[in-house]
């Protein structure tokens, strides 16, 4: 009985410490936060089985998503080039390569590519199954 519960925290404790440890691996922070780029809470679906999907987006000069909103919550890292995302209120904030951020909640916005290059992003949606996480304004 003891050997086990031996085994069991040895155990325990190797699953839940992170492996940084290894060999030639460097760890750099690129985001951390618990608000969007407006200032709003983020909080995790509490109703249906949580759902998280990534999509890698691809600009061109000139390339946008269009008219959208987020109804989960989500985070966008940009891989290259630069982000600018203009609000529906006129507002305009832009991200450049390395950075990351939670876009704001249930807020019409618009994602572009205003630079001469490409622009590559990672997005990750935090959703529920079963529903959208981002609408779009032309959608039928």
């Amino acid at each position: 009985m003891r050997y086990s519960i031996l085994c069991f925290t040895v155990l325990l404790i190797f699953v839940s410490t992170p492996a940084w440890g290894g060999k030639n691996i460097t760890q750099t922070k690129v985001f951390s936060g618990s608000t969007t780029t407006i200032g709003q809470d983020i909080s995790y679906p509490t109703e249906g089985q949580a759902k998280i999907t990534s999509m890698r987006l691809e600009f061109g000069p000139g390339g946008e998503v269009g008219w959208h909103q987020h109804l989960a919550p989500s985070y966008i890292y940009v891989i290259e080039g630069t982000l600018t995302i203009e609000s529906s209120d006129g507002g305009q904030e832009s991200f450049e390569q390395g950075k990351g951020f939670l876009p704001a909640l249930n807020i019409w916005h618009n994602a572009r590519n205003l630079g001469s290059g490409p622009l590559v992003a990672l997005l990750v949606i935090n959703g529920v199954e079963g529903k959208r996480g981002i609408v779009f304004r032309d959608a039928d």
